[in-house]
């Protein structure tokens, strides 16, 4: 399995144990909406830190840069998990992208300006 899907599953089972413990303690009708916003704080706090990587993508030695090399703003990680939601929405077209760019950007990456790279 590429070390992008290993370290976007680690994410996601990590969002989910978090979201699962916090929805239990503020009642199942918010489950949606403590997702979203753990989800956006997750990757948007992490990936313009300076780590500029998720603990998913630490662990799997990689890292989230602007194309120019720089370290993400927190806007430019915000609208890069919005894009993630076109990604999904194509029908996984947006992560299959990656298969076909020379620099392996998926569909969020290519609206906010980044790339994944090996550290």
């Amino acid at each position: 399995m590429a070390p992008r899907a290993v370290a976007l599953f680690i994410d996601l089972v990590l969002i989910g144990v978090v979201t699962s413990i916090i929805s239990g303690v503020l009642g199942t009708d918010s489950h949606g909406v403590v997702a979203s916003v753990i989800s956006w704080l997750y990757f948007a706090v992490q990936e313009s830190s300076g780590w500029m990587a998720t603990l998913g993508k630490r662990t799997m030695g990689l890292a989230v840069q602007g194309v120019d090399g720089r370290q993400l703003s927190f806007t430019q990680a915000s609208i890069r998990w919005v894009g993630r939601w076109a990604s999904s929405l194509a029908l996984g077209f947006g992560y299959l992208l990656a298969l076909f760019t020379d620099r392996r950007q998926t569909l969020h990456d290519l609206i906010a300006g980044s790339v994944v790279v090996q550290r």
